[in-house]
């Protein structure tokens, strides 16, 4: 990145600090923060103690997203006062993590260091993407998994600014957005087409596997529409075969070609997004947490995965019926994988042996042999 672009970006999101963080800090208690942790459980590594990068933190929205999914955690940003920011806000939630000021295109990290890395609304402001996504991978361990949240930003204020409107945003200045505008107006990444762009370059990079999902509603401007660009490294459970960009029907997922998609299947999905909110799930001997993928048999804290914990929330759901392999799938992994590369026996195993008394007698968690599965907070028999 050039000295004069670099020192531009600086000065705004250094600028931009006391008032993103507190943009930040309510998302953290809105809507927003479960549309997001979505995206963590559904792309997060499949194993336990995992060692995470958030690249660009800002004032820690993601870092304490990947805290609540139980990772130890390092965030890094070019800017020192949103790290005094996350700083603060970490320590506000009794959460601890590593905070370092550094650039995204030279990561000062052994290779291989981290299972999970993430950035969210970074790319697009950066001048040399290219740079930046090698080193990512470089960091990456074998089966690890990038996770970027993005748009195409920059394109959407271009061509805003050539039909001469006046940028407007509810918390910063006319001022800050003409500096946004100005970094953005000349960088390559404004003029390739995304997440198609992306996904070519991890291709060449050696990822094993690309997925691309969009976030949230979508949008009708192309540009606005955020995407969920999940990349694997080495082997996985993606390895055996290539995807191309793919859409995905997952609960409150519309398809990356959302405004296509029929407004029946549109509503289902808003409606499920809504059950998905509800802070706390009471039954029988389980509490479950939906926003941070934490569940309490008796009270006492249970560890999950958090894919394992969607598993379980997706049977509690169901409680009392059988949930068919199909269908767990489905509403868990979307069409994220292939049903060969799920193996849901392997997930149930490792949820008994942490709910159940007597895993090889289980009483919560049942088999119903050619049919699926069913979860019973009660206790079979009781």
């Amino acid at each position: 990145m050039s000295e004069k672009k670099e020192a531009q970006s600086l000065a705004y999101w250094s600028g931009r600090a006391p008032e993103f963080s507190r943009l930040h800090m309510d998302s953290y208690v809105s809507d927003k923060r479960m549309m997001f942790a979505e995206q963590v459980a559904m792309s997060i590594p499949a194993r336990d103690n995992l060692n995470a990068l958030d690249i660009g933190c800002g004032s820690g929205f993601m870092t304490m997203l990947l805290l609540d999914a139980g990772c130890r955690v390092t965030g890094i940003d070019f800017s020192e006062d949103m790290l005094a920011c996350a700083r603060e806000n970490l320590a506000g939630k009794g959460y601890e993590a590593t905070l370092l000021r550094m650039r995204a295109q030279k990561l000062e990290f052994p290779d291989g260091s981290f299972d999970f890395v993430v950035s969210r609304n970074v790319t697009w402001t950066l001048e040399d993407v290219d740079s930046v996504y090698a080193e990512i991978m470089r960091v990456l361990a074998d089966g690890g998994v990038y996770l970027n949240l993005d748009a195409n930003y920059g394109r959407k204020f271009n061509e805003a600014d050539a039909r001469g409107e006046v940028p407007t945003h509810p918390t910063q200045t006319l001022e800050q957005l003409r500096q946004r505008n100005a970094i953005a107006r000349d960088l390559a990444i404004t003029q390739v087409d995304r997440p198609e762009w992306d996904v070519g370059q991890f291709w060449r990079l050696g990822a094993s596997a690309v997925n691309c999902r969009q976030v949230g509603e979508g949008t009708n401007v192309p540009a606005s529409r955020l995407f969920a660009l999940e990349v694997h490294k080495g082997k996985g459970a993606w390895a055996a075969q290539p995807h191309p960009i793919s859409s995905l029907d997952t609960p409150s997922q519309p398809s990356l070609a959302g405004s296509d998609a029929p407004e029946a299947n549109v509503v289902e999905s808003r409606q499920r997004a809504k059950v998905m909110l509800v802070d706390y799930v009471r039954m029988g001997a389980f509490e479950f947490d939906p926003r941070k993928f934490v569940v309490r048999k008796d009270g006492v804290p249970v560890k999950l995965t958090p894919k394992e914990f969607n598993v379980l929330l997706t049977l509690a759901r169901n409680a009392g019926q059988t949930v068919s392999q199909a269908d767990l799938r489905a509403a868990v992994w979307g069409n994220e994988f292939t049903e060969e590369a799920i193996n849901l026996a392997v997930y149930i195993r490792r949820i008994r042996a942490k709910i159940e008394d007597d895993p090889a007698r289980p009483r919560y968690l049942l088999t119903r042999w050619g049919e699926g599965y069913t979860f019973n907070p009660h206790g079979a028999g009781q």
